[in-house]
């Protein structure tokens, strides 16, 4: 993990969900300024025997929980609760053991992925990339942060996405782009606020104020770090109060309000002990000494040194040990016993070699050559600042390793983002062809439903036009009708006459000449009303006639007449005086017309009938 030493102590990043935010860390060895009273130096050893058995019941304690997973993943049946497990046993030893603790997050995510274990499948991506973080290899932690972040937004699952956010921005941090670290604070920080995560926001509210501690704005790094503990003791947050008071205490040390800085370190230390969390209270222990060492308090300061190292090497951290040894050796030099100095210094080199911690390493020598030049000890000196230099040469090629990480996964989500930009173009285009199939396919059919109207319109104006003129023909045909009943009449007039005449005639051959004029007269009318009513009345119904038959064929010619009159719905006085029968007579071929047509329902009218053909 990337850190550098700021006025006696050291912080660094560490991801979401790995116990806080920046830490500071300051240990101690086992022995004693040489300056100290003899008395004194039995009162620190009586204490820190004391301080020795609460060590022994938090490692048991610890022990017990990872024997209890363990068991529990040998015990468990069902792909959930082995799932669990797993991802309990990473999260424990991710601080001692990061090979062991990423091969069981590996397990968990085919686990979890296989069985379709969504919130499984994302923690156990978030506790790969903490691993990979705990290890310096940022490019893989951050795809398996993008990874959770991509899988989290697919499904829907905001507080899960605001907390890969939150990692993708520790990331960046530790890379030092905390511009970009920043940004993914905040977008997380709007998400937990959407849906009210109280924990999530305290969370990315601290996360917050730590990057303004390390861009030295400490004003705003206070308002946001008391804003997220004031969210984190609301909702009664333990982890997250203790974590906050703890990074609090690291700006009060900044900016030398040591009283301040120590209230805070005690009351965590008090909730990391309720808590059982060694490393906290390693380094909030840790901090006091560093407190009380600004305060001159050397024999308090020493204690607290003592319990930080025992704690640190207890849960086998040893990049925090190797941290210790290095500030235990500012202790030594600042109380003035150099050799203990030189053997902290050389103990913090040793075990940051081992490790290959080349912050420390490059430090610790640089420290180390510095002491020996003192001594004018300059073989020791150039021993140690050739090593400082080929650190330094280490620490380029990191700083070069965290650049070309930073530059490749840049690359990386450049190119998905175009991929994705392509895939939003396309889904674009085809949406914009549908809405435009769409929009086509409107207008043709407002088109054939125009046209269908008009066709409509002009069949009803057509069939109007028919009616119009089938109703003028009918009164047309009516007018003849009308005229034709009039010349019968004359005829029968004259018929008539020439009857009365024929009475009063004397002569036999007079009588028989009259009478059969009388006959043709009657019988040529009748003729030639009835063919000129019979092609004018064609001409108005045509197909009348044939349709009728066609279904009637027994019909009589007289019935034939009779069935046109009553389709122009003539009266039966109008048909006597157009034919000059009598209304009886008529009233009986009605009759007999209708049995013919085979209507035996008395409700059905003779006309309404014959208007159908």
């Amino acid at each position: 993990m990337h850190s550098g030493a700021v006025e006696g102590f050291v912080f660094g990043w560490t991801a979401p969900g790995n116990r806080g935010g920046f830490y500071v860390s300051l240990l101690c060895v086992p022995s004693l300024p040489r300056r100290m009273s003899f008395a004194t130096k039995i009162s620190i050893l009586i204490r820190a025997l004391a301080f020795c058995i609460l060590l022994n019941t938090l490692h048991a304690q610890n022990s017990v929980t990872v024997d209890s997973l363990l068991k529990v993943l040998s015990v468990a049946k069902d792909s959930k609760s082995k799932t669990d497990a797993l991802l309990g046993l990473a999260a424990e030893i991710a601080g001692s053991d990061q090979d062991r603790a990423l091969k069981y997050a590996r397990q968990a995510y085919q686990l979890a992925r296989s069985s379709g274990n969504n919130m499984g499948e994302i923690t156990a991506l978030m506790r790969q990339g903490n691993c990979y973080f705990r290890m310096s290899e940022y490019h893989r932690a951050m795809e398996c942060a993008d990874s959770a972040y991509t899988r989290a937004r697919e499904l829907s699952m905001e507080k899960e996405t605001g907390l890969s956010l939150n990692f993708i921005g520790s990331i960046y941090c530790e890379m030092g782009e905390f511009e970009k670290g920043s940004e993914q604070f905040f977008k997380s920080l709007r998400i937990f606020e959407k849906i009210t995560d109280k924990k999530g926001m305290s969370q990315s509210i601290g996360l917050l104020g730590n990057v303004y501690m390390t861009q030295k704005k400490y004003n705003r790094a206070l308002e946001y770090l008391n804003k997220s503990l004031s969210v984190a003791r609301e909702i009664k947050n333990n982890k997250l109060t203790a974590s906050q008071l703890g990074n609090l205490a690291c700006v009060y040390i900044l900016i030398k309000q040591y009283d301040t800085a120590m209230a805070c370190l005690n009351e965590a230390i008090r909730i990391n002990t309720v808590r059982h969390d060694k490393l906290d209270i390693g380094t909030n222990y840790l901090n006091i000494g560093i407190v009380q060492t600004k305060q001159q308090k050397y024999e308090e300061a020493l204690i607290s040194y003592k319990k930080a190292l025992q704690l640190h090497q207890e849960i086998n951290n040893s990049y925090h040990v190797a941290n210790c040894y290095f500030n235990l050796g500012e202790f030594y030099f600042e109380t003035g016993d150099k050799s203990a100095s030189i053997a902290a210094f050389q103990t913090a080199l040793s075990e940051a070699q081992q490790y290959g911690y080349n912050n420390l390493v490059y430090t610790a020598a640089g420290k180390l050559g510095d002491l020996y030049l003192e001594r004018k000890d300059t073989s020791s000196a150039f021993k140690y600042k050739m090593i400082e230099n080929q650190s330094k040469d280490s620490l380029n090629q990191s700083q070069k390793s965290k650049t070309l990480s930073i530059l490749e996964f840049q690359y990386q989500t450049d190119k998905k983002e175009f991929e994705k930009t392509i895939a939003r173009q396309r889904r674009e285009n085809i949406l914009l062809l549908i809405i435009m199939g769409l929009i086509t396919g409107l207008i043709i059919a407002i088109l054939f439903l125009s046209r269908h109207r008009i066709k409509a319109k002009h069949a009803a104006l057509e069939k109007q036009t028919i009616q119009k003129e089938l109703s003028f023909k009918n009164k047309e045909l009516t007018i003849n009708l009308m005229a034709l009943m009039k010349k019968n009449e004359m005829l029968s007039d004259i018929s008539s006459r020439l009857i009365q005449i024929e009475k009063e005639a004397v002569k036999e051959e007079t009588k028989d000449a009259i009478t059969k004029i009388s006959l043709e007269l009657r019988k040529g009318a009748d003729e030639k009303i009835w063919k000129e009513f019979s092609v004018r009345f064609q001409e108005v119904h045509s197909g009348f006639y044939e349709t009728l038959l066609e279904k009637f064929p027994d019909l009589t010619q007289n019935e034939l007449k009779l069935c046109a009159f009553l389709r122009l719905n003539m009266s039966t006085k109008d048909i006597a005086e157009l034919t000059g029968q009598s209304r009886l007579a008529l009233e009986t071929a009605r009759y007999r017309l209708r049995k013919k047509l085979a209507i035996t329902n008395s409700e059905t009218n003779l006309v309404t009938f014959l208007l159908q053909f």
